[in-house]
């Protein structure tokens, strides 16, 4: 009996062994796929990540892992193909195969290999506060750049910076920053001046952080002329788009310079696109200015300043602005064209003690934004720059309250993990 049922009993324990071997190597490529996929969702977050490189970096870091081009077959996808990310962008999905021969499994089936697969999705998600200040400039010394006694706080955010010079950051020694974080692509100088209340230490030698509004482009109709020369308001105006906006096209746009004088009151109407065409924004000496659901866009061409505009606010103004929560222009307040040419005769300027409550962004991705002499925003507000390089002198006090305005966030930091 024994020596009948020797060959079966054998044959029972080693095709037992051989299943066992068939998810060991299961979990070795499910291994493999693991890691492939997180590093094509590291690769995904560089800003100038493409499918060819997402697909490089996934299979070098399979190869280091045990991938063979001999032995197996790799598939990247981003984002993935099936599944409950095929909508993230960030996401990156490595589908692998791998034959197995058999051994004992070979007398039952006809087959004389067995084929392993495995399957990893990974994405990337915020970690950390947001960003309420970002510079944008990559070789800019003194991107962000406090001085002349600037004693600025920001509440519940961090300032950052895409430069990798040795003062990215620079608070002089009779300035201060009271802010959740800060970092850097490179170094920051002045850190004896800087009060962190989220990180332990200034971040420095970080990864490039991505514009958020890249993308947003001005339209053609936002360059069709409603006003051809200056206009100068002396006398207390409202400015609506049912009365102004003369082409019907959603913008007032101005071909001349736009100039609100000294005590004059005037109100921007709900849902108003204001365009300066060329030409300039200037907020003078005690004005008092707001609006509601408005957004102003400084556009232009040519390859010279002369072609652009900026925007100032000067001399002790008051101006009470919120940008629209929906639509194409959600969460812009201020928005200089991507195109407008560098100088800094296009710099935007906010001066003089001027007393400001802002929601929304400050978008100068070529030019720099200033603030000088004392300016504080609404305690309960939401204020975002995104420059080339931002400055301030005097005081400053900054709240990052940005739910429901339609400001996008600005993260520094994240962190990849397997989701399926």
């Amino acid at each position: 009996m024994i020596a009948l049922m020797m060959p079966i009993l054998v044959g029972f324990i080693g095709l037992g062994v051989e299943v066992g071997l068939w998810f060991q190597n299961k979990r070795d490529l499910q291994t493999i796929a693991d890691a492939a996929a997180i590093a094509g969702a590291y690769e995904a977050m560089e800003s100038d990540a493409t499918s060819t490189t997402i697909t490089t970096e996934s299979t070098n870091d399979a190869t280091r892992n045990g991938y063979t081009v001999a032995s197996h077959t790799i598939s990247v996808s981003n984002p993935p193909g099936s599944g409950s990310y095929t909508a993230d962008t960030g996401a990156v999905e490595v589908s692998m195969t791998s034959a197995v021969s058999l051994l004992f499994a070979g007398n039952l089936m006809s087959a004389s290999s067995l084929s392993i697969g495995a399957r990893a999705v990974a994405t990337s998600a915020p970690s950390g506060d947001e960003a309420c200040v970002l510079a944008l400039g990559t070789s800019e010394a003194r991107s962000v750049n406090l001085s002349g006694g600037a004693s600025v706080s920001m509440d519940g955010c961090q300032v950052a910076s895409n430069s990798s010079e040795s003062d990215a950051v620079y608070v002089s020694n009779n300035s201060s920053l009271a802010v959740d974080c800060v970092s850097t692509v490179g170094q920051v100088d002045g850190t004896e001046d800087i009060t962190l209340s989220t990180c332990s230490s200034v971040n420095e030698n970080t990864s490039t952080i991505t514009n958020p509004y890249a993308d947003l482009t001005v339209p053609d109709d936002a360059k069709v002329c409603d006003y051809n020369s200056n206009v100068t308001v002396g006398s207390d105006r409202d400015f609506t788009a049912a009365d102004d906006d003369l082409n019907g096209d959603g913008y007032v746009v101005f071909c001349g310079n736009l100039s609100i004088n000294a005590g004059t009151t005037v109100t921007f109407e709900d849902d108003l696109v204001i365009s300066l065409n060329g030409s300039d924004l200037s907020i003078n000496g005690g004005a008092n200015v707001s609006g509601s659901s408005v957004t102003v866009i400084s556009t232009g061409s040519g390859s010279n300043q002369n072609g652009w505009g900026s925007v100032s606010i000067n001399g002790g103004g008051t101006v009470a602005m919120t940008a629209p929560t929906s639509g194409t222009w959600a969460g812009i307040l201020f928005f200089q064209d991507g195109d407008a040419v560098s100088n800094s005769n296009l710099d935007f300027t906010f001066n003089g003690n001027s007393d400001t409550e802002f929601t929304g962004v400050i978008y100068v991705p070529n030019n720099d934004v200033s603030f000088t002499g004392g300016n504080d925003t609404d305690d309960n507000g939401c204020l975002q720059i995104v420059a080339d390089e931002v400055s301030m002198s005097g005081s400053a006090d900054f709240e990052n309250e940005c739910a429901g305005t339609g400001v996008q966030s600005i993260y520094v930091s994240y962190t990849v993990t397997l989701v399926e």
